[in-house]
């Protein structure tokens, strides 16, 4: 699932069905598959969203965000219109909170790919460390940042995850705009 120097996260999913498939070749790689909100490891080349109809993602990184990093979240939703909103952040050893980390955010539309310029993620965890709820606020460069109602807004809840391959990943019961959709989670810690 790698070429090398790249990493590679994919997923699909259903809320409708209640399945789907997350993959990534990150810290050894893995892979989660989604059935009637339970999750069960798998390998990465277990996870074929090819052959899946309906929503699926594939995000490929030029460096290993790992490099350097205390913390890495890989966060896809499936938004209105068959678009999917992807944004991921990456913090350093020793940084005062998230919101020194770095991020980058695009929606993949008909349209094409659109970055967003600014792209804050806030996660809501358990006693155990595992992510709970999910938040995205997401700005277009071209969007007037002065005002809030401005921005894109994703709420997720949980419908299921598991440790496995040196990560927790899982998915989410997604909002975009009042359309209700699947999210995946990617979560490593150093």
């Amino acid at each position: 699932m790698s070429d090398e120097g790249r990493a590679q996260i994919r997923g699909f999913g259903s809320l409708a069905q209640g399945r789907g498939g997350l993959a990534w070749s990150l810290a050894g790689g893995g892979g989660l598959s989604l059935e009637s909100a339970e999750v069960t490891a798998t390998g990465a080349d277990a996870v074929h969203p090819d052959s899946f109809e309906g929503w699926s993602f594939a995000t490929e990184l030029d460096a290993d965000p790992l490099a350097g990093a205390a913390i890495f979240r890989h966060i896809a939703i499936e938004a209105p219109n068959g678009a999917t909103i992807v944004c991921w952040s990456a913090g350093a050893e020793g940084i005062p909170g998230h919101g020194e980390e770095r991020t980058s955010a695009v929606i993949h539309a008909e349209e094409g790919r659109v970055p967003y310029e600014e792209a804050l993620i806030s996660t809501q965890y358990d006693a155990s460390g595992d992510p709970t709820r999910i938040g995205l606020e997401l700005w277009l460069a071209d969007a007037d940042q002065t005002s809030r109602a401005a921005a894109t807004r994703v709420s997720g809840s949980l419908l299921s995850g598991s440790r496995t391959g040196g990560a927790w990943a899982g998915f989410f019961r997604c909002h975009t705009s009042d359309v209700a959709g699947i999210g995946t989670f990617l979560l490593w810690r150093a």
